[in-house]
């Protein structure tokens, strides 16, 4: 049993567009919703999921400055260059949310979601408090049954890991897949030529902006190949601007993201990720800066009940393109991480794990346990993860 609830579970199944989630096992993609009853024409279902654990790290008191407050804070056990864990050696909810959902099958779909935990709090720093609590708000309409529209605020298609861990191999993300878009607001273009194949065109206010920041929109395409029992993944590209307003011109961003879950039995299933990125140097500079940020993990399925995961990632980020990670020391971000797993599944909609994550950048990024700099970070996990 694979029991991998990919993100697009929580989208249920249409004749028009299916699940990603087609590709696991009948029996596993199925989430039990909380509460279902049928209005009218339409069914309306109430969803929760929620991640909570124990994180083990050598950081303690940590003074740092936050640009939200614009102030010095000092907290226990405060870590750097993650939404999750955030904090160490202490309980912490990662991730946790409610949804509600309207759908007439083929036709019509409203879904609200309002979500909290650490990973909002890292990721959501910039929206409004009115707009940060929302995981979800959006409509989507059939056309017909190769064509459908979407608009409002959802979670991205970007990024093979997305901050339901719960769906992931691993109950942490890699590096970059921290900061990559996890949410967006626009609207979306779905056409499915065929039961394996679709691809989206988006129109949206940004790179993981719900609050459109400058004066230009982004532009993002999105090429879903699924392949149930074989191969699932997405070739995604997005184009936007990502100066600040004002600005004296234009600041262009190229990024690509590419990830595919190939089963190569029931029990063994490897996720190979790319994600290459390209931004025009500033207005007092010529050419461009580029992240290469390749990754690659896999889980083995030991029987019903228990795998194993292992991951590996590089990130070659030298020009700090990624603001989340700037470090501001000569190599900017490079580094390498591995992560172990164990996972244990009592049922299709609980899973219980334990993880241990060792990484090392080419400068002194991190801090040890005196809150001094130092090359390698590490920490450990439990966790528990429920979606009902």
């Amino acid at each position: 049993m694979l029991a991998l609830f990919c993100y697009y579970s929580a989208i249920p199944a249409s004749a028009a567009f299916t699940s990603l989630c087609d590709s696991i096992p009948q029996e596993n993609s199925k989430i039990k919703d909380l509460l279902s009853t049928q209005i009218n024409d339409g069914k309306l279902t109430l969803n929760l999921y929620g991640d909570f654990g124990y994180v083990f790290g050598p950081q303690k008191t940590h003074t740092f400055y936050d640009p939200i407050t614009q102030n010095e804070v000092t907290q226990y056990g405060r870590r750097d260059f993650t939404s999750y864990p955030l904090y160490a050696n202490q309980f912490s909810m990662s991730y946790a949310f409610v949804q509600a959902q309207y759908e007439i099958e083929n036709k019509f779909r409203f879904r609200l979601a309002l979500h909290s935990g650490h990973i909002v709090d890292a990721l959501y720093v910039e929206e409004t408090p009115s707009t940060k609590i929302i995981r979800e708000m959006a409509i989507y309409y059939h056309l017909n049954p190769k064509w459908a529209i979407e608009a409002g605020i959802f979670p991205s298609y970007f990024g093979a890991e997305i901050v339901l861990n719960k769906e992931n191999l691993h109950a942490t993300r890699a590096y970059i897949a921290d900061f990559t878009p996890d949410y967006e607001a626009g609207i979306r273009l779905h056409y499915k030529p065929d039961q394996f194949n679709t691809f989206t065109a988006m129109v949206l206010n940004g790179w993981q902006v719900i609050r459109e920041t400058n004066t230009t929109k982004a532009y993002a395409l999105t090429w879903t190949l699924n392949k149930p029992g074989k191969i699932l993944g997405n070739w995604n590209l997005m184009f936007a601007d990502e100066q600040s307003l004002m600005a004296p011109k234009p600041l262009f961003r190229h990024y690509q993201n590419i990830y595919y879950r190939i089963w190569l039995s029931k029990r063994l299933l490897i996720l190979p990720v790319l994600d290459i990125m390209v931004e025009r140097k500033p207005a007092a500079q010529k050419g461009w800066n580029k992240v290469i940020a390749p990754a690659f993990s896999a889980r083995y399925a030991i029987n019903d009940k228990f795998g194993v995961a292992s991951r590996f990632e590089y990130i070659y980020d030298p020009s700090n393109i990624i603001p989340e990670l700037k470090t501001n020391t000569p190599n900017g971000w490079q580094s390498k991480a591995t992560t172990l797993t164990f996972e244990y599944l009592p049922s299709n909609w609980i899973t219980f794990r334990a993880e241990g994550k060792y990484g090392v950048n080419k400068d002194a990024v991190f801090r040890d346990k005196f809150n001094l700099p130092t090359r390698a970070d590490y920490y450990g996990i439990v966790s528990t993860a429920f979606y009902f």
